[in-house]
């Protein structure tokens, strides 16, 4: 039973510093280009925004039903 108990002590200690050190390996570096039309970085204009009680909806995005 000691023995069944030291294996299962050692196994379980490897899998956590397997872990323990692949959570700290440093992650491959990676660069996207994300191209952003002017259009989209427009805010909205106030006449746009409906306010409607407490919640506000953005008008062109989501009409009124």
């Amino acid at each position: 039973m000691k023995k069944i108990r030291l294996a299962l002590a050692i196994i379980i200690f490897t899998v956590s510093l397997s872990l323990l050190i692949w959570g700290f390996w440093p992650a491959e570096r990676e660069t996207r280009v994300q191209p952003i039309s002017p259009s989209e970085m427009q805010l909205p204009t106030p006449q746009s925004l409906r306010f409607d009680g407490l919640s506000a909806s953005l008008s062109p995005l989501y009409p009124a039903a």
